[in-house]
């Protein structure tokens, strides 16, 4: 049994990072901490809890529970298509965006390479190479901004002969950067390749849905979107997620989805929450507002490099002469737990990912970085 009391102004040591987040009570299990006291900012997820219809949908589980999903889920589908204006039959849920990515690779053929722009989700990685589908990492840079110039990045392309897909984010995870101007110029370069360009959009609804890569390059049939609904309205556990792809590409995919994959009740809540306008409202305001705090308060903390983001978190990188380690186990010992991108490509351990949570609990991570800081130059 795990003692969680430390002494007071204790330091855990030797806590290894995890490989994705949003895992806070094992990390707080390794390190000793209280499970009920780690405040999560390494998983990017809204804080201001599901909308107040999910409370309702809740007391009608048991009815859920002795129905069969509907297979084609007829109502969420609907209810996507008006919010998004996208055509119905270019919709497919899925269980979570993640189930999505496993689908992809079933469009392409073995043999054939896809390119990836890294740092990304490693998931888009993992599901092609498992299907024995080659991936390249075409890298955008942090001292550039992680910005997308075709006169950098076209020539890198060229050199992958049988590139039968690209991978981008937008907003781009870690680096919450988005593409609106690239997207044009690169969807231009992939129908001259013939080939598909996938934009991971898991995070769009926090930015806005003008900046959608649907609105840049409408019905274009090389064209797949990966969303998320879990993200922005704060409901991971049921794990709903769509791709916007064409009819015909749905009609490969779709009989190597597996029947009933998404759940009655994860069908019922996120056809419920994407009418709270409210809400969405309340979230794009509330991101704005303690986006602005964050990045303010952390761009003056001159240990450490904050880059300008369009999503519900930022990227930070340590100054490269000070342990990375550090930082992570001094905030994990005051209960605060972020997210090291060690494991993303392109980046190393001194990169961080924070996400924003509600203003006591960002007031604290801040006061915490920042003395960390203070008290490392003191012992100098």
């Amino acid at each position: 049994m795990i003692d969680h009391k430390k002494p007071e102004n204790s330091q855990v040591t030797d806590v290894p990072y995890p490989s994705h987040g949003g895992n806070s009570r094992a990390m707080a299990e390794i390190s000793g901490t209280d499970p009920d006291k780690v405040i999560d900012f390494s998983a990017s997820i809204n804080p201001l809890s599901p909308p107040g219809c999910v409370s309702q949908l809740l007391l009608e589980t048991p009815r859920l529970l002795r129905e069969y999903p509907d297979p084609h889920c007829t109502l969420i589908t609907e209810r996507i298509s008006e919010s998004t204006k996208v055509p119905k039959d270019w919709i497919r849920v899925t269980n979570g965006s993640t189930e999505m990515i496993y689908l992809l690779p079933h469009l392409f053929h073995k043999g054939r390479e896809v390119a990836i722009f890294d740092p990304c989700f490693s998931e888009y990685e993992k599901a092609f190479m498992a299907f024995g589908i080659k991936t390249h990492s075409v890298k955008l840079m942090a001292n550039n901004g992680f910005q997308a110039h075709p006169s950098g990045l076209f020539p890198q392309l060229d050199k992958i002969q049988k590139l039968e897909a690209i991978v981008l984010g937008n907003p781009a995870s870690p680096t919450g950067k988005l593409y609106t101007d690239f997207l044009p110029q690169l969807q231009e370069y992939c129908e001259e390749r013939n080939a598909v360009l996938i934009i991971d959009e898991a995070f769009i609804d926090f930015s806005s849905s003008k900046n959608s890569a649907w609105n840049l390059l409408e019905r274009h049939s090389n064209l797949i979107l990966i969303r998320s609904l879990t993200k922005f309205y704060s409901m991971p556990g049921l794990r709903v997620g769509y791709g916007i792809l064409h009819p015909e590409k749905i009609q490969k995919i779709a009989p190597r989805q597996y029947p009933w994959s998404v759940n009655a009740l994860a069908q019922a809540v996120g056809s419920e929450v994407l009418l709270d306008k409210a809400f969405q409202e309340e979230t794009r305001a509330w991101m704005h507002r303690e986006g602005s705090f964050i990045f303010q308060a952390l761009d003056s903390v001159g240990e450490i490099k904050i880059f300008p983001s369009d999503a519900n978190f930022f990227l930070f990188r340590i100054q490269e002469n000070i342990p990375p380690v550090g930082l992570y186990q001094h905030l994990l010992s005051e209960s605060l737990l972020i997210r090291n991108c060690g494991n993303f490509k392109g980046l190393d351990e001194s990169y961080f990912r924070i996400s924003l949570r509600e203003r006591g609990e960002n007031q604290k991570l801040v006061d915490s970085i920042s003395a960390y800081f203070c008290r490392r130059n003191y012992k100098k």
